[in-house]
């Protein structure tokens, strides 16, 4: 199974407020089911990705560990194709079948 998540580009890890050990890149992203997770971005986007890019994160499993997903970010979807995209999978997402949480029952009060 080949698998991708969608997701929309909230903050780029770089710049003069970023001091880093290494050359990698990392952008903050909001995925299409409202998660907030920091991803690493694929070398060749580096100098392209930018806050508010619609992005494409591969999910497939690395070859070393199968059970581990890549996590990384391989297409930046320009234009009306990355809004579509993103606006398909918020649709489904709020259609999806909810499963409703029940609280704890309030604790009544002593009555003597």
């Amino acid at each position: 199974m080949v698998y991708y998540h969608v997701g929309k580009v909230l903050e780029i890890l770089s710049g003069k407020e970023v001091s880093s050990s290494d050359q990698s890149l990392q952008a903050v992203v909001e995925t299409w089911d409202e998660n907030v997770i920091t991803y690493l971005v694929d070398p060749k986007l580096k100098d392209k990705i930018k806050v508010g890019d619609i992005v494409l994160i591969d999910y497939n499993p690395t070859e070393k560990q199968p059970f581990r997903p890549k996590e990384i970010i391989i297409k930046i979807l320009h234009g009306e194709k990355g809004k579509r995209v993103w606006e398909y999978y918020k649709e489904f997402f709020k259609r999806r079948p909810r499963v409703r949480v029940r609280g704890t029952p309030e604790k009544q009060s002593y009555i003597g």
